[in-house]
């Protein structure tokens, strides 16, 4: 006796598309609640820096000028490196090169 099966690359297929979907999800959500801890830990004076925190990309950003500034501590309201702090106070965090960049 002989037993086919059919369809089962299709449902292969299927599950590594909803994985693939919960994933991506995960990660959005991941990188929004970054975005959020990243805007409540920076100094704020006028609020510019720390409503300059978004999602581009695969990357957490923020394009205010004086960003690496507060960064390194000019504000008394924060300590140097409170960026790459709040990144790697993240369960399952890891450092893997850089996480503050210039460009």
């Amino acid at each position: 006796m002989t037993i086919r099966v059919f369809g089962v690359q299709d449902v292969l297929r299927d599950i590594e598309k909803a994985k693939r979907l919960a994933i991506d999800k995960a990660e959005r959500a991941g990188k929004k609640s970054m975005v959020a801890k990243l805007s409540a830990n920076t100094p704020v004076d006028t609020g510019e820096a720390a409503a300059g925190w978004r999602v581009e990309g695969n990357s957490v950003v923020n394009d205010v000028d004086h960003i690496d500034l507060l960064n390194e501590g000019s504000s008394r309201q924060a300590p140097s490196h409170f960026i790459e702090k709040t990144v790697l106070s993240e369960p399952n965090t890891r450092p893997n090169g850089t996480v503050v960049s210039k460009k």
